[in-house]
């Protein structure tokens, strides 16, 4: 009986040795993100009834946007295309009592007085979301039109929560089904140019599925010369000559998408600013708790990203490469895994993996909306994936740095490591941020090397709260709950100092940051 148990002692004690860390801090960054890297997305099916674009106005709402800025507010997804711009309709009675009181008010001032508005708005929007969701199953649209307020809620909801708009205008409106019929797009931007609303463009929304949607096929050429269109249509306005432009919005770069993003980028990407598409690793409707927690699930991201670059690369090698849509899964996201703390797994992950290979700038689907994919609810309550965004913003520098393991499965304990972010007044130059995920069923150690075994770590560590554990709604940072304070105030993220010294530990199916003080890193003095 004494051999195998001596044969298990070695496997043993892998699981519990320490994995050493190897940190790159007397190398030049592996390269440099965008300050709004982490950026998010309202979905145009929020306006499918206008009426609930005043849900937009809620304070708690805007406290919780703010403190995710700076960044990109994008407002695109499959409604865009369907959105008709009518400047003489009268807007909904809820939308002309938030205008007029916003008259009353300076812009960005408090509305205690839309309360009333928005309980009856909440007490629909189930309703609501379960038809925006059927239509997106069924793939059966119909045209929504929008008004002025419409567009003056949105972007006044943008501007006051520190973020830079960027509108999806409708691909799908054609003159004899071949070319763009840009005379909807133009009272739009002769709207929002009366108003001066500095605001960034798209033109359509995964165009590789338009047949499916609407019946339609627009080829990549066609596209391009849309957007080339767009671009001289942009240039007649004072305000719009220098905006800038983005697309084509394509989906998962499969056999077809492929082949439209590559002439698209042949025939228009000369007058875009950056190229984007959209990333999701599952399908909402059948995904299992063991996908999000899957290293196969979480490389096939890797994959997408270098298959799309590789397009760029040989076609307009010097745009940017952005994630113009991502979330965890498609159609609305995984109920009750989407919006829970295993979905973090996901979003850390591709937050790491993105600037790791170079895209610029990642827009989360979606900030508050329909489905389970949202970082606030219904409720106007954060979700795991809210904080774990707010610790990024937090903690996490725009240059990339070179992070590798040595005594562990790298797909299963992954590591990413950034300067510090500059603006957080806690950090000095120099100082490094380290992210981990653990996704072995036991706790993982990590060690600094020798050369760091005197600095201070101020650690972060994320865990599920409540009996629901992985699949909770709630969140703990080193042992707090992490709750709003009221809905002007949101908590303190409070580090765990830990000695000089120490090991890093995560738990089981666990995540979190560590910043290693003093650490000197030469790219980020």
């Amino acid at each position: 009986m004494l051999l195998p148990l001596l044969l298990l002692l070695p496997a043993l004690a892998e699981e519990h040795r320490a994995a050493m860390l190897r940190l790159g801090l007397r190398d030049s960054p592996r390269g440099e993100v965008s300050p709004a890297f982490l950026s998010f997305t309202l979905d145009a099916s929020l306006a499918r009834d206008p009426r609930y674009v005043v849900l937009l106005s809620n304070s708690k709402l805007r406290t919780l946007a703010t403190a995710l800025s700076p960044g990109f507010l994008r407002f695109g997804g499959t409604e865009t295309d369907f959105l008709i711009f009518d400047p003489n309709k009268d807007s909904t009675s809820e939308e002309k009592i938030f205008w007029e009181f916003q008259a009353q008010q300076e812009a960005c001032g408090s509305r205690p007085a839309l309360a009333a508005i928005e309980k009856v708005l909440l007490a629909q929007w189930p309703s609501q979301e379960k038809l925006i969701l059927a239509e997106q199953n069924r793939k059966k649209h119909k045209n929504t039109t929008i008004t002025k307020n419409t567009l003056d809620i949105l972007y006044n909801f943008a501007n006051c929560s520190g973020f830079h708009l960027i509108f999806g205008l409708n691909a799908l409106l054609r003159k004899g089904g071949f070319q763009w019929d840009s005379s909807n797009a133009q009272a739009l931007l002769d709207y929002c140019a009366s108003q001066k609303y500095n605001i960034s463009w798209e033109l359509g929304n995964e165009p590789n599925s338009f047949r499916k949607k609407s019946g339609i096929h627009i080829d990549g050429f066609q596209l391009g010369r849309d957007f080339i269109h767009l671009r001289q249509l942009l240039n007649n306005y004072a305000l719009y000559q220098h905006a800038k432009l983005y697309g084509p919005d394509v989906g998962q770069p499969r056999k077809h998408t492929r082949r439209l993003l590559r002439s698209f980028l042949k025939s228009g990407g000369k007058v875009i600013d950056s190229v984007t598409w959209h990333h999701y690793y599952v399908n909402g409707q059948s995904a299992t708790r063991g996908d999000f927690l899957s290293p196969e699930v979480l490389d096939t991201f890797a994959t997408a990203v270098y298959e799309v670059q590789e397009i760029v690369g040989q076609t307009v090698p010097d745009k940017k490469v952005w994630l113009g849509e991502t979330s965890s899964a498609y159609g609305g996201g995984a109920p009750r895994l989407s919006n829970t703390y295993v979905a973090g797994f996901m979003w850390l992950d591709k937050l790491g993996l993105s600037a790791r290979q170079g895209i610029d700038v990642v827009m989360r689907q979606v900030f508050f909306g329909a489905g389970t994919y949202h970082l606030v609810d219904a409720n106007f309550e954060p979700l795991p994936d809210y904080w774990l965004s707010l610790l990024y913003k937090k903690l996490v520098g725009t240059k990339v740095l070179q992070v590798s393991l040595a005594g562990a499965n790298k797909r299963k304990l992954r590591v990413y490591l950034h300067c510090t972010s500059s603006l957080n007044p806690k950090y000095r130059e120099g100082d490094v941020t380290l992210f981990a995920l653990n996704l072995y069923n036991a706790t993982q150690h990590l060690e600094l090397p020798d050369y760091l075994s005197s600095k201070h770590v101020d650690q972060y560590l994320l865990l599920p709260y409540g009996k629901e554990n992985i699949l909770s709604r709630f969140i703990e940072l080193n042992g707090r709950v992490l709750r709003m304070l009221n809905d002007e105030t949101l908590p303190e993220l409070m580090e765990k100092p830990l000695g000089p010294g120490s090991l890093l530990g995560l738990p089981a199916f666990s995540y979190g940051f560590y910043v290693i003080k003093n650490a000197k890193a030469i790219a980020c003095i």
